[in-house]
């Protein structure tokens, strides 16, 4: 976490300078409270999410609007995936506790099919995605999403180019883990960027097929 905070804290003072992070950080307390008080609904959602959720989904918000009211939309987006795609290098290896996963007894790759498997299972019953197959093969793990958390909360907040935001991490965080892990991750749909499902394909290395520039 202290990565990741010193990973916002910077780019945040390169775009903005040293003498524009002070009315930078002002405009962000004030638009999060706008927002709070504006989709009211949308902010009780977030709370059914958890905790973390409800503090950092309105200032990501607040951050991707004050600077879209600047800058446009399109600007705003890749500012804030920069950040989301240099933060994914810390937080995929902590999210999957790489380290400790590859000293697991037994076959890496299948512990890791195991790792997926729990995790968005769990994922499914504290409803952050809603998952609606998991299918295991010898050397093929598929998981289709049918509902994504952020997409609800990006559409209720009236943002939804937020939601892409998870997809960006997830292409710049498997690269960093999956060789360790000896897998190789493919998937061509998500809910965000169009799609009716999102469908997570891990391979077994040297499995897969190759249409990983297809990743969204």
């Amino acid at each position: 976490m202290k990565k990741q905070k010193a990973i916002v804290f910077r780019e945040i003072r390169t775009k903005f300078g040293l003498l524009g992070i002070f009315p930078f950080f002002i405009r962000l307390l004030l638009e999060q409270r706008a927002l709070k008080k504006n989709y009211p609904e949308a902010y009780q959602e977030t709370l059914k999410v958890g905790k973390d959720a409800a503090k950092e989904f309105p200032m990501l918000i607040a951050m991707f609007t004050i600077i879209a009211r600047k800058e446009g939309i399109d600007n705003a987006y890749e500012f804030v995936k920069s950040i989301f795609q240099k933060v994914a290098i810390h937080s995929m290896p902590a999210l999957y506790q790489i380290d400790d996963l590859v000293k697991c007894e037994g076959d890496t790759f299948e512990n890791f099919m195991k790792f997926n498997i729990a995790w968005f299972n769990a994922m499914n019953e504290e409803g952050t995605w809603k998952v609606d197959n998991i299918t295991k093969e010898k050397d093929k793990l598929t998981i289709i999403v049918t509902e994504c958390a952020n997409c609800i909360l990006g559409k209720a907040f009236d943002c939804p180019e937020i939601a892409k935001l998870g997809c960006d991490h997830d292409l710049a965080g498997y690269p960093v883990i999956v060789d360790k892990v000896n897998a190789e991750f493919r998937r061509p749909h998500t809910i965000a960027k169009g799609d009716e499902f999102c469908d997570f394909m891990f391979y077994r290395k040297g499995t897969a097929p190759d249409t990983e520039h297809l990743n969204k």
